[in-house]
């Protein structure tokens, strides 16, 4: 298994990443300063495959603080979510600021350390990568969740106020059909999120075994953390 980019002036294999030859120093690919980001959004709707390899390509990984925030954000209002409505009724507010700080934290953990372990092991199988490429694509990929914070979650508030995170009444006994159409649009875009890891893994692995696996690892560890995160009530 490897993931290597021949030169095509002296038939030297280098990192697939590289923009120049590691032997000759001859140009390998078109070279990409920065990250686009309405036109890598688009292209994640359209192909995919290419906005994460521009995604590794690229020199600058900008606005990624900014949405690696909003992702956690985003992944502490699911957690908030998930729990009120299948554990029970829960009120988190009596310790906002401390269970978001507590969701944060949790978060901010996985994303940082899982493309450290991507890292470590394909490195293991002789396939070399960049953290901050792995960050990247991690941080990308998820832009879906992203969207929904901005463009769903303001609509669900509208509509359930706070007991769509904190569910006592639950939210299927305010709206029922609206609860149901929401919660459904929620597994598709987490799911689309996932595949779109998927695809980012694939990237750097050249595997489908690889990407398979470190997704559904990924999954595992991210239900979780939004099943088992200890919140206070």
């Amino acid at each position: 298994m490897k993931n290597k980019i021949t030169c095509e002036n002296c038939n030297f294999e280098s990192d697939f990443y590289n923009l120049n030859c590691e032997n000759c120093g001859a140009l390998l690919r078109d070279k990409f300063p920065n990250i686009d980001l309405f036109s890598t959004i688009w292209s994640l709707i359209e192909t995919p495959k290419n906005a994460l390899k521009k995604v590794i390509y690229a020199e600058h990984k900008n606005y990624l603080s900014f949405l690696t925030v909003l992702l956690i954000l985003k992944l502490i209002f699911t957690s908030f979510f998930l729990q009120s409505l299948f554990i029970e009724p829960i009120n988190y507010q009596n310790y906002l600021s401390l269970n978001y700080g507590i969701g944060f934290v949790s978060f901010i953990i996985l994303i940082l350390l899982y493309p450290l372990l991507l890292k470590l092991v394909l490195k293991n199988n002789s396939i070399e990568t960049r953290y901050k490429d792995n960050l990247a694509l991690l941080v990308y990929s998820q832009i879906p969740l992203v969207l929904f914070l901005f463009i769903i979650l303001p609509i669900e508030f509208a509509l359930f106020g706070k007991y769509w995170l904190f569910s006592n009444p639950s939210p299927f006994m305010i709206k029922e059909t609206a609860a149901y159409a929401f919660s459904i649009m929620e597994v598709l875009v987490l799911i689309w999120s996932l595949l779109l890891f998927g695809i980012a893994v694939k990237n750097q692995s050249n595997s489908k075994i690889s990407a398979i696996l470190f997704t559904l690892l990924y999954t595992f560890i991210l239900f979780g953390l939004f099943f088992f995160i200890p919140y206070f009530v």
